[in-house]
């Protein structure tokens, strides 16, 4: 039985969108796709990833006082070679999560 990512949100993260980069890269190498979707589900489970643990702190308040809610995933070796890893933000308003590189921000 596979567990989707609604059975596991934690909070709600609103219209999913990402930078024109990032979707361009998950067009044209799929492995990359599947691990933007996997942090992306990992991002809703509340796995902050490799963000610093004062930022972790900080997403574990906002799922309390409704902050912005910051992730970040380094990007395995040899998967994209353009960055090393990608953001994920979840606003304070809960309209709205984007997934982008560094880079963008």
């Amino acid at each position: 039985m596979s567990t989707s990512v609604a059975s596991v949100r934690r909070f709600d993260s609103g219209s999913l969108f990402t930078s024109a980069t990032v979707f361009d890269a998950s067009c044209e190498h799929i492995p990359f796709r599947e691990f933007v979707r996997s942090c992306i589900a990992r991002h809703l489970a509340c796995d902050w990833g490799d963000c610093c643990p004062d930022d972790a702190a900080r997403n574990d308040a906002a799922l309390v006082d409704g902050s912005r809610i910051f992730s970040v995933y380094h990007i395995p070796a040899g998967l994209y070679g353009l960055d090393s890893k990608i953001w994920i933000i979840t606003e304070s308003s809960r309209e709205y999560t984007t997934v982008i590189f560094p880079s963008e921000y």
